[in-house]
């Protein structure tokens, strides 16, 4: 595992500073994506419906047991007490075994639709606003401060941004 010792974290209540506490339990901020107004539009209508079992609706698109296995691999390059950004992260499914497998680590899901971020409120329960936190925001423009993550999770996420370039200017300003 790696570790790294040069900078102390920065407390939560500064990372998230920028951002407001919902009653919903996410956090948020204003943004606009005018570009992506569309696919925006299509990705709530999916979010708006009521799944029996996530996990199963997940498996028709994604194989979890790869995915897995691709989670555990980053996560043994993150140092412990590490923090992870995760832009674009839907459901958060991928850390929904992050208490069994690496209780020490903060992951940060970030996401532009709202109602993906309640599902991941559904599927990772006690964990959110403990060792995940859900935030309402955007790729291209994200509130955290300078070299806020020591890791940063995407999955098939940035080929839908259209701002590409900011968003990769984006990832790099907030990594250590």
């Amino acid at each position: 595992m790696y570790t790294d010792h040069r900078t102390v974290p920065i407390p939560i209540a500064q990372l998230l500073s920028q951002m407001q506490l919902g009653e919903d339990s996410i956090y948020g901020y204003a943004f606009t994506n005018k570009e992506q107004a569309i696919e925006l539009e299509m990705r709530e209508q999916v979010a708006a419906l009521v799944y029996d079992n996530l996990l199963v609706k997940i498996a028709t698109a994604h194989s979890i047991p790869v995915m897995d296995l691709e989670v555990a691999r980053f996560l043994r390059q993150i140092p412990s007490g590490g923090r992870v950004i995760d832009v674009g992260g839907c459901w958060g499914w991928h850390w929904r075994k992050l208490q069994q497998t690496r209780p020490d680590l903060q992951v940060f899901i970030v996401d532009f639709v709202r109602a993906n971020l309640l599902h991941a409120k559904t599927l990772l329960g006690e964990a959110i606003n403990r060792s995940i936190f859900l935030i309402h925001g955007d790729a291209t423009d994200l509130k955290f401060p300078d070299e806020s993550f020591d890791g940063y999770w995407s999955v098939q996420t940035l080929q839908h941004v259209v701002c590409f370039e900011t968003a990769l200017k984006e990832a790099r300003r907030v990594l250590k």
